[in-house]
């Protein structure tokens, strides 16, 4: 739990370096690209401790798995390109709640009227996070929508990662580098990044070396204890810490003003993640 509250803080950190590199002229598929390609070469050292034998069923669960997150990752990028850090970060963390979701879908816990109450919270949240000028609202739309997209492969990418485990016994160390050498085998696909400006690149790498490395960070803790749920909900405080950063160090469009709100619609959003646990 403590891991996954210090990966929460990364994510606000490395979130806010790309969106600074997407400022200052690199592009959206140079973030992708760099980002996968550090997920998979923090995950390399966990071959050392590869243990298991070969199992069809973990590695096609394991491969889809990486096939969301990379789905994801264009997705979540798109939505930080399009939106302030303030909206897109907390809107992500919707992610946890469609994990439980999920959980229900697949028998791994009770569906109650509690998870109409913390969905009813967490539209209220999105209303309030998407507060901002006028003329901005087609952006922070097409954001939302972005994000929602991102949160539903991670999600399914976390409940994968979980189902995998019952598959056979392979351990952390043959799973997780395989997801992340997925993502990173699937990103050619992406074209040929463009050189970001000089001085885009700092950010960019800094961003991308973070985001890697609490990705990693994040799927190894869920391989390992297979709680998906446990740990996305200890997760989802990324969205108070993206919202703290924005208004600290941001410089998106009516961050200042607007902050009131967007850290309330952030609360909320945490709310109805917390509901769903103790439910």
């Amino acid at each position: 739990m403590i891991a996954a509250a210090c990966a929460a803080t990364l994510y606000a950190g490395g979130q806010l370096q790309i969106k600074r590199g997407l400022q200052k002229g690199a592009r959206r598929r140079r973030a992708i690209a760099t980002t996968n390609y550090a997920m998979m070469l923090w995950s390399l050292p966990l071959f050392f401790i590869a243990s298991g034998d070969f199992s069809m069923g973990v590695l096609l669960f394991t491969v889809c798995a990486g096939a969301a997150l990379f789905t994801g990752r264009i997705l979540s990028v798109n939505a930080l390109h399009a939106g302030d850090l303030s909206i897109v970060g907390p809107l992500l963390g919707m992610k946890t709640l469609l994990v439980a979701c999920f959980s229900f879908l697949t028998g791994q816990a009770e569906v109650t009227a509690m998870l109409w109450t913390a969905a009813g919270l967490v539209t209220v949240g999105v209303m309030l996070l998407q507060r901002g000028p006028k003329q901005l609202y087609k952006n922070r739309r097409k954001a939302a929508l972005y994000a929602f997209g991102a949160s539903l492969l991670f999600a399914l990418c976390d409940i994968l990662v979980v189902e995998a485990k019952q598959w056979g016994n392979w351990g952390i160390g043959m799973r997780v580098p395989v997801l992340f050498i997925t993502v990173a085998c699937l990103t050619p696909l992406l074209g040929k990044p463009a050189k970001p400006p000089a001085e885009a690149s700092k950010p960019i790498l800094l961003g991308s070396l973070i985001m890697g490395f609490q990705t990693f960070f994040v799927v190894m803790l869920i391989g390992l204890t297979g709680e998906a749920l446990l740990i996305n909900i200890v997760y989802c405080t990324r969205a108070l810490w993206t919202v703290i950063f924005d208004r600290w160090k941001g410089k998106g469009e009516g961050v200042e003003e607007f902050f009131a709100s967007r850290m309330v619609g952030a609360v909320f959003v945490v709310a109805a993640i917390v509901i769903v646990i103790f439910n």
